[in-house]
């Protein structure tokens, strides 16, 4: 299991390493260093000519100490120290004095970045929180101009370790070697753009001490252990019933595309509640599951279901509305609420669930800050901010609301207001219409399949994800359609087994 931490949880793991165990400080920087010598040493054997950068916090004594061990390995490797030295903290002030014992070379602050064949990165730490300027950034300027690999130490200087945005500009690193845990910064966008390949190396720091739980990854390999067992004597009631809610007049794609992914992902029956006009359509290109039409007794649907879905294509005119109030005021069981479902809650805050219903929402951004907007004329929050600062969004609102929250992006995030995940699977292709339905369509086949909601979300995020990249790898990305994740559900399961 892969745990990403915030600056302030590492700094609590670093510090109860350091005062309850008594590790000290400067034994944990000697790891770190030995860590980055062996990375370099693995991928760079033929760099013979190395530059460190080093500024005043504990980064820069880890790359003070790298220096040195790379030295005493038959390198050369000069330190570039940017700032002031009685600025520096003690153990990098040890580190530096070490390191001129040695023989090291310290080169003059004014220094250039060129005759290098590669550059270590280690002039802020995960402890950043200002905008990078000055001589900072003309020189994080030069290293990203210089053409040369860069290894950078814990993160990129200039990516925030909690958001990943950047603080003005930020180092493109080739490699970042980070210590102990992946930051959150590293695995959120922008950053991620600039931290090249991540490698995590333990240098014995435990999460010990920590008082909130750190956002878990969710991987490829967890697929197969979160996906409902199939059982040899099943019938397709075994597997359970899903209403899919879904598919206004001139949307039966939406609903199509859900239902498709619905069946593909393992539900015993499906039945397309959707209207009149979209019947021939979906009988013929969906013969497997049920239709019944908007004219329809709803009330007799609900009590056939075993979970509900809601909201793709659905519109939001006033039928639209008088359906998705008669779900959230009747239905009690596992429910999921997705795109035109959730808009019209946002401008319809007085809709609220009734009774015990357990319910899953798979807002975008723009969606998630229309409810978050629900009910104020400030309009504080906007898509772009959402997708900044997913993870606090997320988490907040579920807690908030009640709702496991899945918000849809390059990184996807879910929570259920006291645990948080964050789906690092997954490809730009899957940035294309309709794909948000057969995401829907997927969640709503685990509910019914007896999952619980955040189960049913974790997985249906991570093989809606697999399947994307199953047909990335076919097709490409940018050839990918929604149609195509539906299809490369088989693909990504038997990957996932």
């Amino acid at each position: 299991m892969k745990y990403l931490l915030t600056s302030e949880q590492m700094k609590i793991c670093d510090s109860t390493e350091i005062n309850h165990y008594g590790v000290p400080s400067v034994v944990l920087m000697e790891r770190a260093a030995l860590s980055v010598r062996d990375v370099i040493s693995e991928r760079y054997p033929d760099a013979s000519d190395i530059l460190v950068i080093c500024g005043n916090g504990n980064n820069g004594g880890d790359g003070f100490a790298a220096a040195r061990l790379l030295n005493m390995a038959g390198r050369r490797a000069d330190v570039l120290f940017v700032g002031k030295h009685d600025h520096m903290t003690q153990e990098t002030a040890l580190q530096a004095e070490i390191f001129k014992k040695h023989g090291g070379m310290i080169l003059p602050d004014e220094s250039g970045v060129k005759g290098y064949d590669l550059i270590v990165d280690a002039l802020f730490g995960i402890g950043l929180s200002r905008e990078v300027i000055g001589r900072y950034a003309d020189l994080i300027h030069a290293v990203n101009r210089s053409d040369t690999p860069v290894v950078a130490i814990d993160i990129p200087s200039g990516v925030s370790a909690d958001d990943g945005q950047i603080f003005g500009c930020a180092v493109k690193a080739d490699i970042t070697v980070t210590m102990a845990f992946a930051k959150l910064g590293l695995m959120l966008y922008p950053g991620a753009e600039y931290c090249g390949e991540v490698i995590v190396l333990d240098i014995g720091i435990t999460l010990a001490g920590l008082r909130s739980d750190p956002v878990t990854a969710l991987e490829k390999k967890d697929l197969a252990s979160i996906l409902p067992v199939r059982r040899r004597d099943a019938n397709k009631g075994t597997y359970g019933k899903l209403l899919l809610i879904a598919g206004t007049r001139n949307m039966a794609g939406a609903a199509l595309l859900a239902g498709k992914a619905a069946l593909r992902s393992g539900c015993g029956l499906v039945c397309a509640y959707s209207h009149e006009e979209n019947r021939t359509i979906l009988q013929t290109a969906l013969p497997e599951a049920i239709f019944a039409p908007w004219s329809d007794e709803l009330s007799g649907w609900l009590a056939w279901a075993d979970a509900v879905a809601v909201g793709p294509g659905l519109g939001k005119s006033e039928e639209s509305l008088c359906l998705l109030r008669e779900v959230l005021s009747s239905w009690t069981g596992p429910l999921v609420i997705d795109a035109d479902a959730l808009n019209l809650m946002a401008a319809h805050p007085e809709l609220k669930p009734e009774g015990g219903m357990s319910a899953v929402i798979t807002p975008h951004p723009g969606e998630m800050a229309r409810l978050l907007n629900a009910g104020s004329s400030e309009g504080t929050f906007s898509a772009s901010g959402v997708a900044a600062f997913p993870v606090d969004i997320a988490r907040d609102y579920a807690k908030k609301s009640g709702f496991v929250t899945v918000l849809k992006g390059a990184r996807t995030i879910i929570s259920d207001g006291e645990e948080t995940w964050m789906n690092l699977t997954g490809n730009e292709g899957m940035a294309t219409g309709g794909s948000g339905d057969t995401l829907t369509g997927i969640i709503g086949s685990l509910l019914a399949q007896g999952l619980f909601p955040a189960e049913a979300a974790r997985a249906g995020v991570l093989l809606h994800s697999a399947a994307g990249d199953a047909a990335a790898g076919a097709l490409g990305t940018r050839s990918l359609i929604a149609g195509d994740i539906a299809d490369y559900i088989p693909q990504a399961v038997m990957g996932g087994n």
